[in-house]
């Protein structure tokens, strides 16, 4: 279900000071809706100077636990995120979409898996639900986090990753990287990116050891932590990655898109009929012109909030980081992405 629930917020936490996390009261009649597994997202909504904005932010509490929660950072320019670190408090109404996103794994305490997360910043908050997730559920199980940050005051839940560092010394493993403080060992200082790893790589790690690797962070990084990684033995099939909803990019207008479209729309059991031109820049900026609902939150391809199955007719996507191949050639887009180059086109949101 891609619906808004009306959540209390329980706490709201700041652990650093420009970040919060924020734990949500989920009452017992909403408990399936918002079970997930470690790596997810929610999608929360909010009025800001009159303005309805959505942001997606990573669940960073593993499913055992009391309490759903999400870690925030504030970005510069961040509407929302500097909403949530300074004016969220306990007691605050939010409407949150139940959990979405591929991203992460479901625990299975028979498994043995030798784990590897690398995170850059508030890419920590799915990692650090996968990792406690991983701990916890899958005692045969191992974990490594790379982790960079700026410098030590600017790192999310540095408390929690000592005390999992306490609970589990042997099968948690944990290196801090910072860009902008110097340590006496010169293998940990500096960014976390592709030259990092490959230093890591030629004098402490071997990277086909890992069974399965996560990594978040800012765009630049991931490409060069991919081919590094992989350079060094990881096989591209145990990379998995979670891109952060950067601000969005004008979406390049395609030569093929069909000037006049019929589109019908199927959500929620109902059938719409909406009309879009060349002038919009996707499905879901037509229909939310002419005022139907649709699932979004992003609007960058990231999040896959806003998927939808092509029943008829063809479509083309711009950016694409969330869908993988075998879900195209299902038939499934981004309506955020997509723009039609037929003269009908039949979108179905509910399968």
């Amino acid at each position: 279900m891609t619906d808004f629930y009306t959540l209390k917020v329980a706490s709201a936490e700041k652990g650093t000071a420009d970040s919060v996390v924020l734990q949500f009261d989920v009452p017992a009649e909403l408990q399936t809706q918002f079970d997930f597994h470690p790596g997810q997202h929610l999608t929360i909504k909010s009025t800001i100077d009159g303005e309805e904005l959505r942001r997606c932010y990573s669940i960073c509490s593993s499913p055992s636990e009391k309490g759903l929660q999400v870690g925030i950072k504030a970005i510069e320019e961040g509407r929302f995120s500097n909403f949530a670190v300074n004016e969220i408090k306990a007691g605050d109404e939010l409407e949150v979409m139940t959990p979405q996103g591929h991203f992460g794994f479901t625990p299975d305490m028979s498994r043995a898996i030798n784990y590897l997360g690398i995170a850059v910043g508030s890419g920590i908050t799915p990692i650090l639900s996968m990792l406690k997730s991983a701990l916890e559920a899958e005692p045969n199980s191992t974990f490594t986090l790379l982790y960079g940050n700026r410098n030590s005051n600017s790192m999310m839940f540095k408390n929690e990753l000592l005390a999992l560092k306490n609970r589990f010394p042997t099968r948690f493993h944990v290196n801090y990287f910072f860009s902008r403080e110097t340590n006496e060992v010169e293998l940990w200082n500096g960014r976390l990116d592709g030259d990092k790893l490959r230093q890591l790589g030629a004098q402490l790690f071997n990277w086909s050891e890992f069974d399965a690797c996560y990594v978040c962070g800012p765009e630049e990084i991931l490409e060069s932590s991919y081919t590094a990684l992989v350079e060094g033995g990881l096989p591209e099939n145990n990379y998995h990655v979670e891109r952060f909803n950067t601000a969005n990019k004008a979406r390049e207008k395609s030569a093929n898109q069909s000037e006049n479209t019929q589109v019908t729309l199927k959500r929620d059991g109902r059938v719409m009929k909406i009309d879009m031109t060349s002038q919009d820049d996707s499905l879901l900026d037509a229909a939310l012109r002419q005022g139907v609902d649709l699932p979004y939150a992003c609007k960058g391809g990231v999040c896959a909030t806003c998927i939808c199955k092509v029943k008829s007719g063809n479509v083309e996507m711009g950016t694409n980081y969330s869908l993988e191949a075998d879900q195209v050639d299902a038939g499934y887009v981004l309506s955020c992405q997509a723009v039609p180059t037929t003269s009908e086109v039949e979108i179905d949101f509910d399968v």
